[in-house]
């Protein structure tokens, strides 16, 4: 298949989210397919990471992403009825270039990666036999659990606006040929809202070559939060633990600590810093941060769809420690290798169990590694992905020949 992607960023490092996800699924994609990659860029450094998409084997057109530009877009949008992150994407080069492409060349398929590059979806491109959208989360189940969360008064007017504008907008994926979602529950949540439209399950998966567990003395005394700090939640959660959870820990065992890992943390998250809390910033190999804990937390207050820091946690074989939420986009296979808590009395005291039975980590975790590994291996989502996509190209070749 010729397979043209449409994504907002340049795809590497792939250490988090959306770049994770178009990554892998490009550089499983090629083995089989010509894999062409679309997508905005914003300085040198995003030109040097292009480099590492083309050594894959995979074509990629950059465009430019100006700041002005995408601040103007977003202040026109507060006079209009579409999202403001849709906003912050308009761009007529992309359209033009996307036209280009379809116009110049038969595609088998275009993917269109997340809600924000729904816009880009045109009569023009009728040469391609399928038009998909992987939405990743429904971002309207996401910020309604952000909105019951918030307490700042202007943020969540503003949350609240934005809501209203993804409400109306996610109907775009009405015109598209398919709607990929990455879990049961976000795919459910959509159906309720009354979409009528051809919804799939696109799991997020584990790099198994990568996150294969290791036989590593650690820390019992070192507890783990990670995520892309830029990302609300991710840094909503940090502060929680830190504020709420880990006090509680700290009075039966007061030489825990707490390492906050991720990329680009704030200057309020770094001033989280103590004896007792680490903020590292970006790490270039978050698996040794894994091996070296003696447990993971996930105490995430709201989000949508499924959160790699468990699966990665699971697949190494580290314990995990959750709120009920950060686990309802998990497939249901493997809910059962995490420790759920919901009140910071409750996490606190699952989190010291942990850490002071280390039986835990060499008995039920064992078992999460082989499920993750026979489940979520990007070879066999990649797999998946890729027959359904021709079964859906036979169907709609015999509709219209």
């Amino acid at each position: 298949m010729r397979i043209l992607i449409i994504t907002p960023r340049i795809p590497y490092p792939p250490y988090r989210g959306d770049k994770l996800k178009i990554f892998n699924l490009s550089k499983v994609l090629v083995k089989n397919n010509e894999v062409r990659i679309i997508t905005f860029y914003q300085n040198n450094k995003d030109k040097i990471y292009a480099r590492a998409i083309e050594e894959l084997g995979i074509k990629i057109d950059l465009i430019p992403l100006k700041l002005y530009k995408s601040l103007f877009q977003t202040f026109l949008a507060f006079f209009k009825s579409i999202p403001f992150q849709v906003a912050w994407y308009k761009s007529s080069e992309m359209y033009k270039k996307i036209n280009l492409l379809t116009n110049k060349e038969k595609y088998d398929v275009i993917y269109y990666h997340l809600i924000r590059t729904a816009q880009y979806l045109s009569p023009q491109n009728n040469n391609a036999h399928l038009n998909i959208i992987d939405f990743t989360d429904a971002v309207s189940l996401y910020l309604s659990r952000m909105f019951e969360q918030e307490k700042n008064f202007f943020k969540k007017q503003f949350i609240k606006s934005e809501l209203k504008r993804i409400n109306n907008y996610e109907r775009i994926a009405e015109k598209f040929d398919v709607l990929f979602i990455c879990s049961e529950i976000d795919k459910k949540f959509l159906i309720d809202k009354g979409m009528k439209q051809d919804i799939q399950i696109l799991n997020n998966g584990i790099d198994t070559d990568y996150f294969f567990s290791e036989q590593k003395d650690y820390d019992r005394k070192r507890i783990i939060f990670t995520g892309n700090m830029p990302y609300y939640a991710n840094a909503d959660a940090a502060f929680y633990f830190a504020k709420k959870i880990l006090p509680l820990i700290i009075k039966k065992d007061p030489e825990v600590k707490f390492y906050i890992v991720g990329q680009q943390p704030s200057i309020s998250t770094k001033q989280l810093a103590s004896d007792n809390i680490f903020v590292t910033g970006y790490v270039n190999d978050i698996k040794a941060e894994y091996l070296k804990s003696a447990v993971n937390v996930a105490p995430m207050r709201f989000g949508a769809g499924t959160l790699n820091k468990v699966l990665e946690s699971i697949a190494l074989g580290v314990p995990v420690v959750a709120t009920s939420i950060s686990i309802l986009g998990l497939p249901k296979e493997l809910t059962k290798f995490v420790f759920i808590a919901d009140t910071p009395a409750q996490f606190a005291n699952t989190v010291l169990e942990i850490i002071n039975n280390t039986s835990i980590r060499s008995g039920l975790m064992n078992e999460g590694k082989n499920v993750i590994k026979n489940m979520l291996s990007w070879d066999i989502i990649v797999g998946n992905f890729e027959k359904f996509l021709v079964e859906k190209l036979e169907q709609k070749e015999l509709k219209n020949p």
